[in-house]
């Protein structure tokens, strides 16, 4: 009469119990907020992948110009004009201020 009987309701050996399967629901949880909370991380993580894209910017450029110049030119100008422009701008303003202050 003292034979070991298994309970009815117990599990498969290779079934995680309850407490287990909640043991690793709360690690990934923890882990999950842990690289959340590790901001220099993150932060190297997104420098990265934005130093990634301008680069892959930068050979895109490249090789529009090498296959054709002309737009790198008219392009150039472009920028040129505007700084001037810009600069035109900001000198006299800085003239009117003078004027008006003196």
């Amino acid at each position: 009469m003292t034979e070991s009987r298994e309970p009815k309701h117990a599990l498969p050996e290779d079934t995680p119990t309850p407490v287990e399967q909640q043991r690793e629901e709360l690690a990934q949880t923890v882990e999950a907020l842990a690289a959340k909370v590790d901001v220099p991380a993150r932060v190297s993580a997104a420098t990265r992948e934005q130093t990634e894209k301008a680069q892959e910017l930068a050979r895109e450029g490249v090789s529009a110009v090498k296959e054709n110049p002309q737009t790198a030119g008219i392009s150039l100008a472009g920028v040129a004009a505007a700084l001037l422009l810009v600069f035109v701008i900001r000198r006299r303003r800085t003239r009117r201020e003078r004027t008006f202050l003196g």
